[in-house]
């Protein structure tokens, strides 16, 4: 039954995955048929992080009140509706309104599956679970690159998926009493000490949030504005365009596959050390001005190096504060990694409307070094926690 939940937490994850990517490929489509200027991106994905936010710090209360299992059927129902109202959407206003519609599920299925898996299961399967996200993620980008390219737009292409997520709910729906199989054991994996609250711990927890939230700030502002760089700087098509958002999360997902395994061998932070090298050196061949079908390649690279670097920070939340903290911890995690997911989008949207979005890769880059720096103040914090 441990096995079964396992393969149903997964499904769950390829859904949660399948919308995050479809916005920024159908971004130059979605914007050309109703007119709005380029960085009005950054603003609906602002409404949408910012909804996901609330939903992800209501989290520990409404998992308590209703479980794991209700909770994600209901999230992926919502889902599916979102998606439906963003594909009949005419204006900015209904475009906003259904991104929020939509992010309401998505923080709280976050919040609780990361939290279970990091304490029921081992590093693989918290890798694996990301590579899933990532696989629903490039299904996603793929599906509009289709619909826009030859299959009647981008509308079918949303209403392709919530068809899919209505699908999923009802199968959830039926497969609730699998859930019950950890419900009085806890599978022991993790010492179970207790870790006194400290004014370190708390710093800790502060550097913690603050990696998240530059790290999504990283993967997300890829996400949304890879389109548009190849669209509108490189010259590459709308359908290119799009191939080159679903190359950046391919390569997240094979990534996830590969750490899976590797995380079996290579700990945690050597592992975030070798994945943020990666990332400089896509954005190396960005800048160095490559072939224009190698800039695919490049994205694939940068999302290659993202790959082990949230499900690796996020399994080692309980063993980091104590299974005790780990929910609420990873609920601060969540909402600060999404609030990263709202202002690198948004911020950059701000900033090509003064100077252009060539820029892209040299706003990556100074993420990266802040990144970069966090994570190594953060491990120097947690070694003195723990000694």
């Amino acid at each position: 039954m441990s096995t079964l939940l396992l393969v149903f937490i997964y499904v769950s994850f390829i859904s949660l995955g399948l919308p995050d990517s479809m916005f920024g490929a159908a971004w130059p489509v979605i914007r050309n048929d109703m007119m709005l200027p380029v960085p009005t991106a950054g603003l609906i994905s602002l409404i949408g992080t910012a909804t996901i936010v609330f939903s992800t710090l209501l989290n520990p209360f409404v998992v308590k009140r209703l479980g794991t299992g209700k909770l994600i059927v209901i999230s992926t129902l919502f889902s599916s509706v979102g998606l439906l109202l963003f594909s009949q959407s005419r204006t900015l206003i209904h475009l906003c309104v259904a991104t929020a519609f939509t992010a309401l599920s998505g923080g709280s299925i976050d919040v609780s599956l990361n939290n279970f898996v990091a304490i029921h299961y081992k590093p693989k399967h918290m890798n694996w679970l990301h590579s899933l996200w990532g696989i629903g993620t490039t299904l996603g980008a793929f599906i509009i690159s289709a619909f826009v390219g030859s299959y009647g737009g981008w509308r079918n292409g949303y209403t392709v998926v919530s068809m899919f997520q209505l699908l999923l709910s009802f199968i959830f729906m039926l497969m609730l009493p699998v859930w019950n199989v950890h419900k009085d054991n806890n599978d022991r994996q993790i010492e179970q000490k207790r870790i006194v609250h400290t004014h370190l711990l708390v710093k800790s927890a502060i550097l913690s949030v603050i990696a998240f939230f530059a790290y999504c700030a990283i993967e997300t502002t890829t996400g949304v504005w890879t389109s548009s760089f190849l669209v509108n700087f490189i010259g590459l098509s709308p359908s290119f365009g799009a191939r080159g958002t679903a190359f950046f999360f391919f390569g997240i997902t094979l990534g996830r596959i590969l750490s899976g395994f590797l995380s079996m061998k290579i700990k945690s932070i050597p592992m975030i050390r070798i994945s943020l090298f990666t990332i400089l050196i896509g954005l190396f061949m960005i800048l160095a001005r490559i072939p224009t079908v190698l800039y695919l390649i490049s994205f694939g690279v940068i999302g290659f190096g993202c790959a082990p670097i949230f499900p690796t920070m996020m399994h080692e939340t309980p063993r980091r504060f104590g299974i005790e903290a780990s929910n609420f911890i990873v609920s601060l995690q969540m909402a600060g990694g999404y609030l990263g997911s709202a202002f690198g989008p948004f911020l950059f949207g701000f900033l090509i409307s003064k100077t252009g979005i060539q820029f892209l890769p040299l706003f990556l880059l100074a993420l990266l070094f802040i990144l970069f720096f966090i994570t190594e103040r953060l491990n120097l914090k947690l070694r003195l926690l723990h000694e």
